[in-house]
């Protein structure tokens, strides 16, 4: 045995694998710019706009639809966070039988909390 494997197979011997404190070092900064960015728009609070009835609502989507405006939905569903989503912020491309679509999602009506045209 030469000195290189000797001096090897001592440090092998001697060596504590580190497990992942080894890998916390090879985050990609495009990684957490990412997980910052979430955490920035999960912390952002939308707060609760007027209550609009069902038919208010639809009248402000069909004067959308038939003018091709962009519409501001914001949802009564509450996120995992307890808290209400961003606006969802599109063109009604359509009509389905349970709501409406706007911005490639289904919505049904009872969901809209309050509509803005723009």
């Amino acid at each position: 045995m030469n000195d290189f494997d000797k001096i090897v197979q001592d440090f092998f011997k001697n060596y504590q694998d580190r497990k992942m404190k080894k890998w916390q070092g090879f985050f990609l900064s495009d990684h957490t710019m990412a997980i910052n960015k979430d955490k920035q728009e999960r912390s952002v609070k939308h707060p609760a706009k007027d209550t609009m009835s069902i038919e208010d609502i639809s009248l402000q989507l069909l004067k959308a639809y038939g003018n091709h405006r962009m519409v501001h939905l914001q949802l009564k569903v509450m996120n995992d966070d307890n808290q209400l989503p961003a606006d969802i912020v599109g063109f009604v491309s359509g009509y389905s039988e349970d709501g409406i679509i706007v911005a490639g999602q289904k919505i049904a009506l009872e969901d809209i909390n309050n509509i803005s045209v723009d």
